[in-house]
């Protein structure tokens, strides 16, 4: 397939995944003329428009759809392919591209990572911090470390860690406000509570330990977990946290200790394809093992 075939079908693609032309740019790493020019090169090469524009976005068009389902079995096609060279690739040198949330990011993975060069100093780590997981079949990452376990047969997963989870608040909010006397009540109007947005994670376990929310009743709500942790240090309210994390900050207090609350797991995944990769294999058993071995104390404190 020439190069510019497929430059056009995997532009394509983008802009039907994200809806719009500038959308599409920003994910490909492209300004948004490119993108633009791109689509109609390729809508003069078939003959037809792709989209229709109105100022709602971009609409594929009644042929554009008949295009997509052959468009997005070649970008499968290449990206399969992609993998099995990658895969192929038996040098113990060169890069592994690993992705994972801003917990492990932050507060894990600097000294796993500084002890896997020390023991393979050829092998290069790309790290990307993304609280959403990636897509492996896309090559976005080599590795991802998810709290969420896949189903997916075409990836190899294998439990990485556990945490405890528990509610905390600054010493000095509760000192203010009295400390909550029920989940119930410390999710009244008496208090303030930092959730999520886009994630349910929160109204999820909630509802497993039997006290039901609704993302209306947090007056906070975001997806980092950097942030969740400095709006409860500026003393903004209650947040349900990793209790390792939590106890590096003396000033937070745990709510409600003896409340059982489901722990939080982490998962090693890659693709099939790429697991007998050296260099792959070597970081994921590496990680393994230092995660294993890895006690409260080796946490490292946070400044942030």
């Amino acid at each position: 397939m020439h190069s510019m075939e497929w430059d056009s079908i995997r532009i394509f693609l983008a802009v039907v995944e994200s809806g719009s032309m500038s959308a599409a740019a920003q994910g490909l790493g492209m300004s948004q003329p490119t993108v633009s020019r791109q689509i109609s090169a390729l809508e003069d090469r078939v003959g037809f428009n792709l989209f229709d524009r109105s100022c709602n976005g971009l609409r594929l068009t009644v042929m554009g759809e008949g295009l997509l389902e052959s468009a997005q079995q070649t970008a499968r096609g290449v990206e399969g392919f992609m993998r099995k060279v990658n895969a192929c690739n038996d040098q113990h040198e060169g890069h592994v591209r690993l992705a994972a949330s801003e917990v492990a990011g932050f507060f894990y993975l600097p000294q796993a990572l500084k002890a896997f060069n020390d023991a393979f100093p050829h092998i290069e780590v790309e790290v990307l911090v993304n609280n959403q997981n990636v897509n492996l079949n896309k090559r976005e990452a080599d590795i991802l470390i998810s709290r969420y376990r896949p189903t997916q047969p075409d990836l190899v997963v294998s439990y990485l860690y556990q945490h405890e989870v528990g509610f905390f608040a600054h010493q000095d909010y509760l000192a203010e406000r009295g400390m909550p006397k029920s989940l119930a009540h410390m999710h009244s109007r008496d208090y303030q509570i930092v959730g999520f947005d886009q994630s349910d994670i929160y109204s999820r376990t909630a509802a497993q330990i039997g006290e039901p929310v609704s993302k209306s009743q947090f007056p906070f709500r975001t997806d980092s977990y950097m942030m969740q942790l400095e709006l409860v240090r500026a003393r903004a309210g209650i947040a349900a946290m990793y209790k390792e994390v939590a106890g590096r900050h003396p000033e937070l207090v745990p709510l409600f200790p003896d409340t059982p609350i489901p722990p939080a797991q982490w998962w090693l995944i890659c693709h099939r394809d790429v697991h007998v990769n050296p260099r792959i294999r070597h970081l994921m058993v590496f990680l393994s093992r230092w995660f294993e071995a890895l006690t409260v104390d080796e946490l490292p404190v946070t400044t942030l």
